[in-house]
């Protein structure tokens, strides 16, 4: 059969993805490109529900989707905790939760033999995280070392949607990274929804700076990337691995608030003094380090103070990028029912001036690699500027002014001048 697969949200999301067509292709399907095929047997359409607007695009695309005439199977999770709302959109033949994601392709086999099962399993039944195929067209590599959660953040519906928090197994993490190098990938990013949590289920246990330390000791040609860290979670001995030049230096923490008040009630674990220590901490080892967050704004009880002091500590932080959300409101978080919820107008205005200082703190980022030179993983080529296009290990997007590159390539580049779309280079001899 003909099968696309549409990938919403989170790296999780995409290395799922990407399982999956590793699966369908051994099973001898045709994977085509979302939309760009005419006619496909089957949509996959892998959703989100991190915020109401990752809601509404998973919807749009599945209604797109129904309209090709295809067989569409919702999965991912805004099937796992919307069950309910999927079911009323007509034409949706297969809604499936996380818990059964990886079974996906049997249910493709049911099918195609004209049997429709539409199924939802709860939290309690997630299996273990285990070795996957693997196939991906994109030039970097996504490897899920972790999923679930068991914090309980009061704006956060991701525990709910993905259960408690499970380990791939040291050996299994390893045969991954070495198969993914035999296949030609030069970075593999290690993604998870915790994955500071890596190891603490496994017996016997194993942390994420050893599982890090083994990886770049058998594997030093292929550069490693983390992906978000929680700040409390952040181990010092990660320092020393990101100054070797098979760890990218770049790191996300994400801070959500700058109030001490607002962090009580998300039910964060850290302070804003703590965090910001932190990230100075790292920044006076790594001097060359990329660090990025991520901020809610518009919390429920954000007064324009609580918002003042986050301005304040991003202001002050030496951060690459922000990503910036205003509150979403989940269905069966604890911030639902909280009181004080912001009035729409008002988390407009506190996003744009985040987003505002989001654009200064990149461009100072950027300005301050001009003249230097650039370890880039090659991705793209644009059919109309003629530029390649990649990321650089300190996770600055660049254009490449160069000829006969191939994508998946690792070079060095000097940057040269940059704009909004990134930083512009040419090769560096």
């Amino acid at each position: 059969m003909k099968i696309s697969i549409s990938t919403l949200g989170c790296k999780v999301n995409q290395a799922e993805s990407a399982s999956i067509e590793g699966i369908l292709r051994g099973q001898g399907h045709e994977v085509v490109q979302p939309f760009q095929y005419l006619s496909p047997d089957v949509c996959i359409i892998n959703t989100c529900t991190v915020t109401a607007k990752s809601d509404y695009q998973s919807r749009q695309l599945i209604r797109r989707a129904v309209r090709t005439g295809a067989k569409v199977i919702a999965t991912g999770c805004y099937a796992q905790l919307r069950h309910d709302e999927l079911s009323g959109i007509a034409g949706v033949s297969l809604i499936l939760g996380n818990s059964l994601k990886e079974k996906l392709p049997e249910y493709i086999d049911k099918l195609s033999a004209g049997v429709n099962t539409p199924a939802l399993s709860d939290n309690s039944t997630y299996p273990p995280l285990t070795l996957q195929p693997y196939f991906s067209r994109r030039a970097r590599a996504f490897l899920k070392i972790q999923d679930g959660c068991n914090f309980s953040c009061s704006y956060c519906a991701v525990p709910m949607a993905r259960g408690k928090s499970r380990s791939l197994s040291h050996e299994d993490v390893l045969h991954s990274v070495k198969m993914r190098a035999a296949d030609g990938f030069k970075e593999i990013v290690l993604t998870g929804v915790h994955i500071g949590n890596y190891g603490l289920d496994l017996r016997p246990k194993i942390s994420l700076v050893e599982i890090v330390d083994n990886i770049v000791k058998k594997y030093s040609s292929v550069r490693i990337r983390l992906s978000s860290i929680e700040p409390q979670e952040f181990k010092k001995e990660l320092l020393s691995l990101i100054n070797l030049k098979s760890v990218c230096p770049h790191i996300h923490i994400p801070l959500q608030s700058g109030s001490d008040n607002v962090l009580e009630l998300m039910n964060r674990r850290y302070s804003a003094v703590f965090f910001k220590d932190l990230v100075n901490c790292i920044v006076a080892t790594c001097p060359q380090i990329s660090i990025g967050t991520d901020v809610i704004v518009g919390f429920p009880g954000e007064t324009e103070k609580n918002f003042k002091d986050t301005i304040k500590i991003l202001t002050e932080l030496p951060l690459s990028y922000i990503h910036v959300f205003p509150y979403s409101k989940r269905k069966g978080t604890a911030a639902e029912a909280m009181p004080g919820h912001i009035d729409s107008a008002v988390k407009r205005k506190r996003l744009a001036t985040v987003m505002e200082l989001a654009e200064i703190k990149k461009n100072i980022y950027k300005s301050k690699h001009l003249g230097g030179i650039l370890d880039v993983i090659v991705e793209n080529k644009s059919q109309t500027s003629g530029f390649y296009s990649g990321t650089s290990d300190n996770y600055l997007k660049v254009l490449i002014e160069g000829d006969n590159l191939t994508v998946g390539e690792r070079i060095q580049v000097k940057a040269v001048s940059f704009t909004k779309k990134g930083l512009h280079t040419v090769l560096f001899q």
